[in-house]
């Protein structure tokens, strides 16, 4: 991995000559969870006819089915990738071999807060959900119950389960997402909000080591394989790349467009994009405006 400071790059072809594979976030830099970006489709396309393996990593709090059969559903053929690794799949297998000692300490009865399509979290396990915080023996968080919810609405929810010292998994550390052009919270803003109040949270996926580590095993590259990541959150992506020593790109048009006023498609000003990382304590190796080619 390279700390000398970042290029400015155009598209993947300016670099990707010096790269052996490609590790993909998904949501701010392939779709927005609605559709994909009118990039990404012909990006991926480009870098499968330069025979450039790509595998996805992304903190989708469900199945890695889930994920790949909901891209299809967007029109992102399942043959432009090869492993998709979502961060709820992490947690699956850990709350499913329970090996762990976290995960071993679990009890069978779970609340949870989150969307129907994160039901796959269930499939096959041996746990039963329940309706009151009385009930249950801890809780999964995979987001807020619906798209226009504040951390706020969850403050009783938390506190009564801090007052029971329920634990809380949480497989999607993001804080919030643009969906569909709206900001919305994820599962991120309502644990970390939990752990504030000193509620005790497992955290799966990026920028943990366990979700690069679940990623390269799927991946199977060699130690000396050159990667890179792209993706477009400094606490995700790009905090999760410089921990595990892995060059990246930053989507400057994701999650942070707006504080860098660099709508999707351009490259900010250097003097806005330095002060963000300084402030962060993160480095990138390229800062690209869209997924492209």
């Amino acid at each position: 991995m390279r700390t000398a400071p970042y290029e400015m790059i155009n598209g993947l072809s300016d670099v990707i000559g010096n790269y052996d594979a490609v590790i993909l976030d998904l949501w701010g830099v392939v779709h927005d969870g609605v559709n994909p970006y009118p990039s990404s489709i012909p990006a991926m396309t480009a870098l499968k006819e330069a025979g450039v393996p790509v595998a996805l990593l992304s903190n989708a709090p469900r199945r890695s089915a889930v994920v790949t059969a909901r891209m299809e559903e967007m029109g992102i053929a399942r043959d432009l990738y090869g492993p998709a690794v979502a961060s709820g799949e992490i947690a699956y297998h850990q709350l499913l071999a329970r090996t762990d000692p976290w995960y071993a300490a679990l009890g069978r009865k779970v609340f949870r807060t989150g969307p129907v399509r994160d039901h796959s979290m269930f499939e096959g396990q041996d746990v039963e959900v329940v309706e009151s915080l009385e009930d249950a023996d801890w809780l999964l968080c995979t987001g807020p119950n619906d798209d226009h919810a504040k951390v706020a609405d969850y403050e009783d929810m938390l506190h009564g389960a801090l007052a029971l010292k329920l634990p809380m998994l949480c497989p999607n550390p993001d804080r919030e997402v643009i969906r569909g052009g709206v900001r919305i919270i994820c599962a991120g803003a309502i644990a970390g909000r939990y752990e504030e109040l000193g509620g005790n949270v497992r955290w799966e996926g990026k920028p943990f080591a366990s979700a690069y580590d679940f990623c390269l095993q799927a991946f199977d590259k060699g130690p000396d394989a050159k990667l890179l990541v792209v993706g477009d959150s400094i606490s995700t992506d790009i905090a999760g790349s410089n921990n595990a020593g892995l060059d990246v790109a930053l989507v400057t048009g994701g999650i942070h467009a707006a504080e860098l006023d660099a709508p999707r498609g351009t490259l900010p000003s250097r003097e806005k994009l330095d002060a963000l990382l300084a402030a962060t304590g993160r480095h990138i190796t390229y800062a690209i405006g869209d997924f492209c080619w």
